[in-house]
C-alpha cells in the first residue's frame, strides 16, 4: 500500500511552481528586450532621416550664400514634426574668403538633432 502512494513518476508541486516562476521570468526579460530594440529602430530611422534631409538641405544652398541664418520646416506628411536651421557665419580660424555653413535638423519638439557642418 505505501509503493501506490510513494510514486516517483512525476513532478512535485514545488518543482511545477518554480519551472513556471522561471519560465515567466524569462518572458518578462524577452518581452522587455523586444521592446527596447523596437525603440532602438525607430530613434535610429528617425536619425537615418534628419540625416538625409540635412544633406538635401546642405545641397540645395546657393554658392554664393551669404552670412546669416534662415530657418524652416520641412514639406510633406512624411517629414512633419522636423524643423530645419542653417546658420552662415565666417570660420572661427579667420580666413575671410570661406564660410562655415551649419544646418541643423530638429525634431521631437527640439528635443532631440542631427547637426551637419561644411566650409564654402
Amino acid at each position: 500500500m505505501k509503493d501506490i502512494l510513494r510514486s516517483d513518476n512525476g513532478f512535485t508541486l514545488l518543482e511545477v511552481m518554480i519551472a513556471f516562476a522561471i519560465l515567466s521570468l524569462s518572458l518578462i526579460v524577452l518581452l522587455s528586450l523586444r521592446n527596447s530594440s523596437i525603440r532602438v529602430v525607430e530613434h535610429s530611422d528617425r536619425i537615418t532621416t534628419a540625416t538625409l534631409l540635412a544633406k538635401a538641405k546642405m545641397e540645395e544652398m546657393p554658392r554664393s550664400v551669404q552670412v546669416g541664418e534662415s530657418e524652416g520646416e520641412f514639406e510633406g506628411e512624411a517629414y512633419k514634426g522636423y524643423k530645419w536651421k542653417r546658420i552662415v557665419s565666417p570660420p572661427p580660424f579667420g580666413f575671410a574668403f570661406i564660410k562655415e555653413v551649419v544646418v541643423v535638423v530638429t525634431w521631437d519638439e527640439g528635443r532631440r538633432e542631427v547637426r551637419l557642418v561644411a566650409y564654402e
